[in-house]
């Protein structure tokens, strides 16, 4: 069925999001990394922020009951919205740091980000105003 596809391939998109988060937090802790694997990482952030948006936006569409303007559904949009450069930012961070520690505002952005992407799976999971 068309919509269990598209929920497994928005599971897949969030899982992509949530590993390069957990590099990222790594590296926000002070990890070392070579900047393939940042890039890889970039990747997986990138993939995963578009496979969540036009999964969940076809599975908003295709779910009998549920419509692009449910509050559940505006709330993750925003905090996608919100969320989406932060990959993009700490990477930029990591190139430009050359492999030293990365500035505070940084780090900082970084721990917002993860508090946005918890907040959106939180949204996914329980759906408020549903």
């Amino acid at each position: 069925e068309m919509t269990d596809a598209l929920l497994f391939l928005h599971l897949l998109s969030a899982a992509a999001l949530f590993a390069a988060v957990f590099v990222f937090s790594a590296v926000a802790l002070g990890a070392r990394m070579e900047p393939g694997g940042v890039g890889v990482s970039l990747g997986l952030w990138r993939a995963g922020l578009v496979g969540v948006f036009v999964f969940g936006v076809a599975l908003a569409l295709d779910i009998d009951g549920t419509e692009l303007w449910d509050v559940w559904v505006l709330i993750a949009l925003v905090l996608w919205f919100a969320a989406g450069g932060a990959g993009e930012q700490l990477a930029a961070a990591h190139r430009k740091a050359g492999g030293a520690a990365l500035p505070q505002a940084a780090v900082g952005a970084h721990w917002f980000t993860v508090l946005l992407v918890l907040l959106l799976l939180a949204d996914m999971v329980w759906k408020p105003w549903a």
